[in-house]
């Protein structure tokens, strides 16, 4: 009888953890949740919310044609890694070709930024500087 109340209390408190846990990360997701996004947009007019969506939505056709780049790079040099003979100059050298090409992406993301603050008033660039995510190239995944 005492084991299974231990047992049934341990599965009951391992559940409300669990519960506790999931809905405390829901929590912390910030600028990157979409719905809090969609809120930090709409209070842009709604001329500003157009441009915002145009102009991000440009860079990253400008961005398109790199980020194939990027990932044809990043294959090439774990192909360099896995190889029987390690090529240190091939590796350095694919690794900077990588490294120019991620500045670019942050160039384009940076300017379509200068675009969007040159045309938005104080108060706008306010909600503009919100919906920039912190660190760049980690606002996919939050954890």
């Amino acid at each position: 009888m005492k084991r299974r109340m231990a047992v049934s209390a341990l599965i009951i408190v391992m559940s409300i953890c669990t519960v506790a846990y999931a809905s405390d990360r829901t929590k912390r997701r910030g600028a990157c949740d979409r719905s809090s996004r969609q809120e930090l947009l709409s209070q842009l007019p709604a001329d500003k919310e157009m441009l915002f969506h145009q102009t991000m939505r440009e860079a990253r056709a400008k961005g398109a044609a790199i980020r194939e780049q990027i990932r044809t790079l990043r294959e090439e040099i774990k192909n360099i890694l896995v190889a029987d003979q390690f090529d240190e100059a091939l590796f350095r050298g694919k690794k900077k070709s990588l490294e120019a090409l991620l500045s670019q992406t942050h160039a384009n993301r940076e300017e379509a930024i200068v675009t969007l603050a040159k045309q938005f008033t104080a108060d706008e660039r306010k909600i503009l500087a919100e919906l920039i995510p912190s660190k760049p190239g980690r606002h996919r995944h939050p954890r």
